[in-house]
């Protein structure tokens, strides 16, 4: 799945929820991004375009959770 660093940027975790299909309790924070990607139960590859328009921070995140759950599978394109 593609998710789109412009749009991370014009709508924030709202965007993040919709697009990775995050349960309604999604917290809209880094620390809530990270749990729900590391309950990601599925073989799951997620690549990030436009990631130059998004915070270290958030990249970050994506990266932790990749490193944490061995399903997840994280790439950033620019």
């Amino acid at each position: 799945m593609e998710i789109d660093g412009n749009l991370i940027k014009k709508d924030g975790h709202d965007y993040l929820k919709e697009a990775l299909d995050f349960p309604d309790y999604y917290g809209k924070n880094l620390d809530a991004l990270y749990d729900c990607l590391c309950e990601i139960g599925i073989e799951t590859e997620i690549i990030l375009k436009n990631s130059d328009m998004v915070s270290k921070d958030l990249i970050d995140t994506f990266v932790d959770a990749a490193n944490e759950n061995e399903l997840l599978d994280f790439k950033c394109e620019k």
